[in-house]
């Protein structure tokens, strides 16, 4: 078998499904922010720098940060997995605007618990959320489409697209739209794709050794499928659902050790 043949993302039977790979995403994520709200956020920084450090020098806290250095490693696979599927899901949508827009707005409905959980307040403009990084991600790719055969005004919107992302401080930044740009460039070319992203997932998660690389293991035996878990658009509910909760156990957890 060669490598193309292996790398076919029509081969039927077998492999990893859209919706395997979008469970194992989120997943990964729920971890990653369980980490970064619940442990951190929650029990070792409340919030205030005095009881960060308070907390760091007791033996429990010296534990938890471990754990909290490990699972945020584990949440590394979440982003490259969803720059993944967004390529795809542009590709085979019949309505790339309205693929657009229900992204957006997940990114709207998102922001205030977002900001909560990470600065514990309801708008904070230091950094905005993921949903925005991807629907930036799904303007880049329909103006790469567009101008397909204009090599410049292609790289140029994609250049456009990312600088966007670095000036909103938009989570992932530039490097999150050059990731999804190069999936979608080497649609095409299988070996491309993957090393592709691979180089980008190794610099978008440098501070964990390229953990983000190991996300391409179940992308190389996407079989094209949909799969059979019935996921439908649960991304869109899910992430603000989810920041939400988190912020809710910090908040009451809080309280009651208050």
């Amino acid at each position: 078998m060669t490598a193309l043949t292996a790398l076919d993302t029509k081969k039927k039977g077998g492999g990893v499904s859209a919706d395997l790979l979008k469970l194992l995403a989120l997943v990964s994520m729920t971890i990653d922010h369980y980490a970064a709200i619940v442990i951190y956020n929650g029990n070792l920084y409340g919030f205030s720098t005095e009881y960060h450090e308070m907390a760091i020098a007791t033996a429990e806290g010296k534990h938890l940060m471990q754990l909290y250095h490990i699972f945020r490693t584990i949440g590394r696979l979440a982003f490259p997995i969803f720059a993944f599927l967004l390529t795809e899901g542009f590709i085979h949508t019949k309505d790339r605007k309205k693929y657009f827009f229900r992204v957006l707005l997940m990114a709207i409905f998102s922001e205030v618990p977002f900001d909560l959980c990470l600065y514990n307040q309801w708008y904070n403009f230091s950094a905005q959320n993921i949903g925005f990084t991807l629907s930036l991600g799904i303007a880049a790719m329909y103006f790469m489409k567009k101008f397909r055969r204009k090599s410049i005004l292609k790289w140029t919107s994609v250049l456009i697209c990312a600088a966007l992302a670095e000036l909103l401080r938009c989570d992932y930044g530039a490097l999150g739209i050059f990731l999804i740009a190069s999936l979608y460039n080497f649609r095409k070319e299988k070996a491309l794709r993957i090393a592709s992203g691979m180089f980008f997932s190794i610099s978008l998660s440098l501070a964990n050794f390229g953990a983000a690389a190991l996300s391409f293991i179940p992308i190389f035996f996407y079989n094209g499928e949909k799969g059979r878990i019935p996921l439908g658009r649960l991304f869109y509910f899910y992430y603000p659902l989810h920041l939400t909760l988190f912020y809710l156990l910090i908040y009451f957890g809080a309280k009651i050790t208050a």
